[in-house]
């Protein structure tokens, strides 16, 4: 059910490209049908589930050390010559089984690094997961920021325009002076400026999106709604959450790899028994087919490799060393990124919150200040303050709101949490 909703949201997409920009409505989506479109198209989380994939896959592979191995063979042989004297053809048909029964702990080593790196692919899944989820709420805050935008630089637009023509009058009639109207008409020039930049930024955008979406970009893509939002609530144990982000638990799956390495390399120090059985048939044309049947058992003993064992091990060590700083490292840095991302989300909550009671405020002394002015009971600089405050307010507002859902995502994302599983 879910595949058919989001072919059918994919199809919208595309056919939207085919549509003319000037004759038909535009595609709009919702938050949740991006979150369907990205969790089945987007390239960086099918990369990383591809890549789960092969490494589990390399992990049954490893486990083949503690199987037998069989071959078989099937050879013919023909010395027959023009002389007198001839050998008839001989046939002959094996099949041999060996089995490993001691291999200084290599195939323990294997399995264990295999089992190092599948956690590792498996963090770096929940990684891309939230690394997704982060670019799909940026990506479609973004969108929504530019088209209200557009919407928001026409009202200045307008209203800067309607500012203009009272002011024209009033200097007109000898009760404004020049310098008031030219630079009312400069502020309305200056809004047809920012009107024609929010436009063009959408296309932006929508490419951005697009792109998050695993999408071709449609030049009329908008979207409706805003991102579901969650409130921080009491501060939390950031050392106990550092243990539960993909990028520690990589660090911590690489130690462990390095660790096998070790013990793998260790292995060339150690002797190294085998055990095989070969069952053959082999016989001439004429004559009774022979079987043979034969057991053996193999010990081998190292005792020089040139210091390739010893180098071996040397680095396998150093490779742990670095490894363990490694994970300290990012340990020590991820609780500097989840302190920083978490007070930068509780500050935009309540950024938002001083934003909008100046918001309101601004519009009440705008409404008061125009029709002061009017009766002339407010300066022209006085007046022209107000507006301009008024503006941006209204500016920043706007701009508060998509901060408020970037930093919410940015604290998913150093936690390795979002909207995409």
């Amino acid at each position: 059910m879910r595949y058919a909703t989001t072919k059918k949201i994919l199809l919208i997409l595309l056919g939207s490209l085919m549509l003319p920009a000037w004759g038909e409505p535009a595609t709009t989506i919702g938050f949740e049908e991006c979150i369907a479109l990205a969790a089945q198209h987007n390239a960086d989380l099918r990369n990383a589930q591809a890549n789960l994939f092969a490494v589990e896959q390399q992990l049954r592979a490893a486990y083949s050390g503690y199987f037998p191995q069989l071959s078989g063979n099937v050879t013919h042989s023909d010395s027959s010559n023009t002389g007198a004297s001839s050998a008839a053809p001989t046939h002959s048909t094996a099949i041999t089984a060996t089995q490993n029964l001691f291999a200084g702990f290599q195939d323990e080593a294997k399995v264990e690094q295999a089992k190092a790196n599948l956690g590792s692919a498996q963090a770096a899944l929940i990684a891309a997961q939230a690394r997704v989820s982060n670019d799909l709420k940026v990506a479609y805050a973004g969108l929504l920021y530019s088209q209200e935008n557009v919407a928001l630089t026409e009202n200045i637009m307008h209203r800067l325009e309607e500012n203009l023509r009272l002011v024209q009058l009033r200097f007109e009639s000898g009760r404004e002076n020049k310098g008031s109207y030219l630079l009312t008409r400069a502020s309305f020039a200056q809004a047809r400026f920012d009107h024609l930049q929010a436009r063009q930024s959408v296309a932006t955008a929508q490419a951005q999106l697009a792109r998050v979406l695993g999408v071709p970009p449609a030049p009329d893509l908008s979207v409706r709604g805003v991102v579901p939002l969650n409130e921080p609530g009491a501060p939390p144990d950031f050392d106990a959450l550092i243990s539960q982000t993909p990028d520690y638990r990589d660090a911590t799956e690489k130690e462990k790899s390095a660790e096998a390495n070790v013990r793998f390399a260790r292995a060339g120090f150690y002797p190294s028994v085998n055990l095989s059985g070969t069952a053959a048939r082999q016989g001439q044309s004429g004559f009774a087919d022979e079987s043979q049947h034969t057991v053996t058992a193999t010990l081998s003993i190292p005792l020089f490799s040139g210091g390739k064992d010893y180098y071996g091990v040397q680095s396998a060590a150093s490779s742990l060393e670095a490894a363990k700083a490694n994970r300290n490292s990012v340990g020590r840095q991820l609780l500097v990124n989840l302190k920083q991302n978490y007070a930068t989300y509780a500050q935009s909550i309540e950024k938002l919150k001083v934003d909008r009671e100046f918001l309101e405020a601004a519009e009440t002394r705008a409404q008061i200040a125009r029709a002061q002015y009017e009766n002339g009971l407010l300066s022209f600089a006085d007046w022209d303050r107000i507006e301009q405050d008024l503006i941006q307010r209204q500016k920043t507002f706007l701009a508060s709101q998509r901060d408020r859902v970037n930093a919410e995502a940015a604290w998913e994302l150093v936690q390795g949490k979002g909207v995409i599983s």
